[in-house]
């Protein structure tokens, strides 16, 4: 049975679909699209997926992995499975995968945060260096005129949940409307170009 790992985007009135909501969203798409999916076994079977690291509500994605097993997969399913996707929803690539499991792959993710209340990007950038540099996570981190961005790894306990709560307790932020956030990449640390790589580049 193939399995397919794909890199999607979320955004515009998608942010607002909750992660757990995904799977669903996703396997009636391919239905439509005719594609044959494999299920898994037992009382109660459902079609056979894997998302990556959850995005809070109202956060964009611009490259969030998932993987789902098919009976059998052609190319050509790839475009039909594009264009039965809902608004805001765009899969932007599909290939076969094998070896390690989705959740044991995704341990870096990038994000840019633009402030909307007239706090500073160079206020979010101190605020969460000393955040995540204290917890060991943080990989990278800088600010311009307009925005911070941020890659971090133990996506667990370091995503865009602790961010915000970081930003309120310092006083940078009250919250979430305050903030306008994306996260930019999900996948492996690469060192050497200092970016979150996709693991669809694999």
């Amino acid at each position: 049975m193939p399995r397919i790992r794909i890199s999607f985007s979320k955004l515009g009135r998608a942010v607002f679909t909750p992660h757990v909501d995904l799977p669903i969203l996703f396997t009636r798409a391919a239905r439509r699209a005719g594609i044959p999916m494999e299920y898994t076994q037992g009382f109660s079977p459902h079609p056979k997926t894997v998302l990556g690291p959850p995005l809070p509500v109202g956060v964009s994605g611009l490259g969030e992995p998932a993987e789902f097993w098919f009976v059998r997969w052609d190319e050509v399913f790839f475009k039909s499975w594009k264009e039965s996707m809902p608004d805001g929803f765009r899969i932007l690539s599909a290939k076969e995968a094998d070896g390690a499991p989705l959740t044991k792959l995704c341990t870096a993710a990038s994000y840019i945060i633009e402030p909307l209340n007239g706090a500073s990007a160079e206020d979010i950038r101190r605020v969460l260096d000393g955040e995540f540099s204290g917890l060991g996570t943080l990989l990278s981190i800088g600010a311009d005129e307009r925005r911070a961005s941020i890659s971090v790894t133990d996506l667990e306990r370091s995503g865009a949940s602790r961010m915000v709560k970081a930003l309120v307790s310092s006083g940078t932020v009250s919250g979430w409307r305050d903030l306008s956030f994306v996260r930019t990449a999900v996948g492996r640390w690469d060192a050497c170009a200092r970016r979150t790589a996709p693991l669809t580049e694999e």
